[in-house]
C-alpha cells in the first residue's frame, strides 16, 4: 500500500484533518486513543467507544477528501483501460490475469500505475468513472 505523505502537496488534507479534530473532540479521542489501561498508567484521558470506531473514521475520511477528485487518478486508471482496449478494460483482474497475453501486458502497466487493480475492482462498470470513444483523443499516450 503505497504511503500518504501528509505534508507539502497534500497539507490541505493535513490541515483539514487536524480541523476536523479539533471539532470533534469526542471522536478525535476514540481515534486515537490507546488503551483505557495504558491511558490511566499515563495519566491522560481516555474515551471509551459508545460508536463503533469504523463510524468516526468514516466521518473524517468523508470530511477530509470530500469533493476532492483526482482526475490524474481517473486519468491514470482510463490510460491503463485503453491500452487494455474495450473488452480488456471490461474484464476482472482475475479474468486478465488468466489470459497469457493480456496478464504479461498488465503486469507492464502496473509498475506505471500500482492502485489500477484496486480501482478496476470498484470503478470497471462505474460509466462515470470508465473511458468512452469521445474521450479517446484525452488519454493518448
Amino acid at each position: 500500500m503505497p504511503t500518504i505523505h501528509w505534508e507539502k502537496k497534500n497539507s490541505p488534507h493535513t490541515a483539514c484533518l487536524i480541523e476536523w479534530c479539533k471539532i470533534n473532540q469526542d471522536a478525535q479521542l476514540k481515534i486515537f486513543s490507546n488503551s483505557a489501561k495504558d491511558a490511566k498508567e499515563e495519566g491522560h484521558t481516555c474515551q471509551q467507544m459508545t460508536t463503533q470506531k469504523n463510524t468516526f473514521m468514516q466521518q473524517l475520511a468523508t470530511s477530509v477528501f470530500a469533493d476532492n477528485e483526482d482526475p490524474k487518478l481517473r486519468k491514470k486508471y482510463n490510460k491503463i483501460n485503453l491500452q487494455l482496449g474495450q473488452t480488456g478494460a471490461g474484464l476482472s483482474f482475475d479474468e486478465l490475469n488468466a489470459n497469457e497475453k493480456t496478464r504479461t501486458l498488465l503486469d507492464h502497466l502496473l509498475q506505471t500505475f500500482l492502485w489500477w487493480v484496486d480501482l478496476h475492482g470498484w470503478w470497471k462498470t462505474n460509466p462515470a468513472v470508465i473511458f468512452h470513444t469521445s474521450d479517446l483523443r484525452s488519454y493518448q499516450i
